[in-house]
């Protein structure tokens, strides 16, 4: 294995409470809290109960309905979650700390991989590594076998479509933390250094709606119209008063809608941001209920027709500004392979080339500063992770009366001071969110986690 990454997993196998900061330590309670309701939620869905139980049931229900959190990197609670939960052992600061490790063993992993990644694919590979390394840490591991289990996890698919996703079979590889033996290349290097200032977990995310990253912002934005409405006219917008809803996003965010292609419910609501955003118009609401075939009654009808009135439009500007603000951010990892290396492998997650009046708009956004961003060294510790997660979307919601409402969006809700108020939302029982983040350290890992999922 490569040595910088070997150095990490040593460095994941001897962390201990005592070393990782009071406010990370904090935000993966939070986390497991989030996940737990989350997982409850899905597992009561009447179209996801023949998933099975335990970690594959519950990794499972994660890839057809995402509705776990992220950070910068990718999604680890995906894959962490379930396996601690399953493995738990020792007590609940042991099991706080191999959700730690995981979140940044498995989101540095991301970050070295980001340009390897299909465009519009669900990503495998950062939860596969996440329950790795949960389940290694749990077991005792020491540094060459965690290291071992990290090997043995970087292998296999890196991602699937959303219909394979949705489909659950590569649910046991992910909840088990294995696929095959596999390596990161050179380029990876600057994302791998173990934390001293750059903790990943600091900017864990818990999303208000189901969906990935990029469809919950734009769901947010229209979530922001609809009360306008509502506050404006006292009473809520209809299905019939839409007359068309345009979206306009960046790159990575393009095919949103392309994700609903061969998926039925519930996946469908989560994958696709056109049937998404019909269910919030319709219900101003969009709970994982909602996903369910049928679950909009007399009013299915409707909402399809609103599904068709919805278009996602890739947007250069816009792209423009969000490669910019990810050079800003992350500049010192993702210009690992040379900077002209990175914006070759970000043109080619592209689809085309701006023309007219799309160049014109991208020169405004001045986008040779790109390289000095890029240019920029000192690895992870160097970034600016509180800007990494960007996702710049407008909105605009026309109506039959012929007026327009617009909105603006870049990142998604749910991170930094927002956590917890998100993980408590997700869990659903306020008396017993504020009982698991008091319980202490020395507590049983075991009995936290049959708490946690009573």
């Amino acid at each position: 294995m490569d040595g910088a990454l070997a150095d990490l997993c040593a460095w994941a196998a001897t962390l201990r409470v005592s070393a990782v900061p009071p406010d990370v330590l904090e935000a993966a309670r939070w986390q497991q809290v989030g996940l737990a309701g989350a997982a409850k939620q899905l597992a009561a869905m009447p179209s996801l109960s023949g998933r099975g139980e335990g970690a594959v049931g519950q990794v499972s229900r994660f890839l057809a309905v995402p509705f776990d959190d992220h950070l910068p990197g990718g999604r680890t609670g995906a894959g962490g979650g379930p396996a601690g939960w399953e493995a738990a052992r020792g007590s609940l600061g042991d099991l706080l700390v191999a959700m730690v490790a995981a979140n940044e063993v498995a989101g540095r992993v991301g970050l070295a991989t980001t340009f390897r990644r299909a465009p519009g694919a669900v990503d495998l590979l950062v939860p596969r590594v996440a329950a790795a390394v949960v389940r290694a840490r749990l077991a005792g591991a020491g540094a060459s076998e965690l290291e071992r289990a990290v090997g043995s996890a970087l292998g296999g698919a890196a991602g699937v479509t959303p219909s394979e996703a949705a489909s659950g079979a590569a649910a046991a590889a992910v909840a088990a933390g294995r696929s095959e033996p596999g390596e990161l290349g050179g380029d990876a290097l600057p994302a791998l250094a173990p934390p001293s200032r750059a903790w990943l977990t600091r900017h864990l995310a818990v999303g208000r709606f189901p969906g990935l990253p990029a469809t919950t912002v734009a769901l947010d934005a229209l979530d922001t119209i609809l009360g306008r409405h509502l506050r404006a006219g006292e009473k809520r917008l209809r299905l019939d008063q839409v007359e068309r809803i345009e979206v306009r996003v960046a790159f990575g965010a393009e095919g949103a809608d392309e994700g609903g292609g061969g998926l039925a419910a519930p996946s469908l609501g989560a994958y696709s941001l056109s049937e998404a955003m019909a269910l919030l118009v319709a219900h101003h609401e969009l709970t994982v209920g909602w996903l369910e075939a049928g679950a909009s009654g007399e009013r299915c009808a409707d909402v399809a027709g609103v599904c068709k009135r919805v278009s996602v439009v890739h947007d250069w500007k816009l792209s423009a500004r969000k490669a910019l603000a990810l050079a800003d951010a992350l500049g010192p990892v993702l210009g690992g392979r040379g900077r002209g290396g990175a914006i070759r492998a970000g043109l080619s997650r592209m689809k085309g080339l701006p023309d007219g009046d799309a160049v014109l708009a991208v020169l405004r956004e001045r986008p040779l500063s790109l390289l000095t961003g890029l240019g920029r060294q000192g690895g992870l510790e160097a970034c600016a992770l509180e800007s990494a997660a960007v996702w710049p979307t407008e909105l605009k919601l026309y109506t039959t009366r012929g007026g327009w409402w617009p909105e603006r969006r870049r990142v998604a809700t749910g991170s930094g001071p927002d956590l917890e108020a998100a993980a408590r939302g997700r869990f659903g029982n306020e008396t017993a969110a504020t009982a698991l983040s008091t319980r202490p350290l020395d507590m049983s890992a075991r009995e936290f986690v049959s708490e946690l999922l009573a």
